[in-house]
């Protein structure tokens, strides 16, 4: 295939361990030289043992795309359903090894690492401002906090239980704590101390969330001679890494981390990237 100045409109699937997220992406760029970004122009998410949306998923692409392609990390989900995709013209496209992504992996196990976290990376790397690091903080099923380099490495990072795996975990080991529904979760932030058990659980899940995250950041600072974001400030700091704030948790989270850009489906749009430069998707290609 041939690289065109205009990269491809592509329908990109994420496969993540509760939901399977669609997207129908379009290049957009404001001119001069700088590089194409994709508008997210449709999205919705469907739990990973639901059947397929055919009919939106069809709609999208009557629309006019030159390709679909697909990553994720629930390995088991992507085999199926690029085992049983038959909607339109085009077999995805499968990203499913570190090789096949545009990032350095500057870890011990590039080819262990998620692959969501790389997308992230590239996404990240595409629109961070030079020279400055970035942090990632990805709020789902589990919350990752990863470093991207100045020099755009993706260096590693922390993992750990997102809220509603966290609300899961109380409910399911213990005798009587209740299950908090996400709805509940992702209310307001609670007001401490919690004066029942809903609110007792619903605090420890919030700020344990919010305080492990900005000792996460704090840590990797610190490890990598940076300064500490101030997480009260309302205002940028171009000495400490450059935030963003992505993942189902994000809009609940965005009020603690003032400074975070969020982005919504960040590797959504490091899957379209990806695609563009590895795949050689024009919008001639059909």
């Amino acid at each position: 295939m041939t690289l065109h100045s205009q990269p491809a409109s592509l329908l990109a699937v994420d496969v993540g361990n509760s939901r399977i997220k669609f997207g129908l992406f379009h290049p957009s760029q404001d001119g001069g030289n700088v590089p194409a970004w994709p508008e997210c122009a449709e999205f919705m998410a469907v739990p990973v043992e639901d059947p397929l949306p055919r009919g939106e998923l069809l709609r999208w692409i009557a629309v006019g795309i030159s390709g679909v392609v697909i990553s994720g990390s629930n390995p088991p989900v992507v085999q199926r359903l690029l085992e049983n995709w038959d909607l339109g013209p085009f077999q995805p496209i499968a990203v499913r090894t570190c090789a096949a992504i545009p990032v350095v992996a500057n870890v011990d196990f590039p080819e262990k690492v998620g692959l969501d976290r790389l997308l992230n990376a590239v996404a990240v790397n595409a629109i961070r401002p030079l020279s400055r690091a970035a942090i990632v903080i990805d709020s789902g099923t589990a919350t990752t906090v990863d470093y991207v380099s100045a020099e755009g490495e993706f260096c590693g990072g922390a993992i750990l239980p997102g809220m509603e795996l966290s609300a899961k975990a109380l409910h399911q080991y213990t005798a009587l704590l209740p299950l908090l529904p996400v709805q509940e979760l992702a209310r307001t932030a609670p007001i401490a101390p919690g004066r029942n058990t809903r609110d007792a659980i619903r605090n420890g899940l919030f700020w344990g969330q919010v305080g492990a995250i900005r000792e996460l950041i704090r840590q990797v600072c610190l490890q990598r001679g940076q300064s500490v974001p101030d997480f009260e400030a309302s205002t940028d700091n171009p000495e400490t890494p450059w935030l963003v704030l992505t993942g189902g948790g994000g809009p609940v989270l965005a009020p603690q981390f003032p400074t975070a850009r969020r982005m919504a489906s960040l590797g959504m749009h490091g899957l379209v990237l990806t695609a563009w430069k590895t795949c050689r998707l024009s919008m001639d290609e059909t």
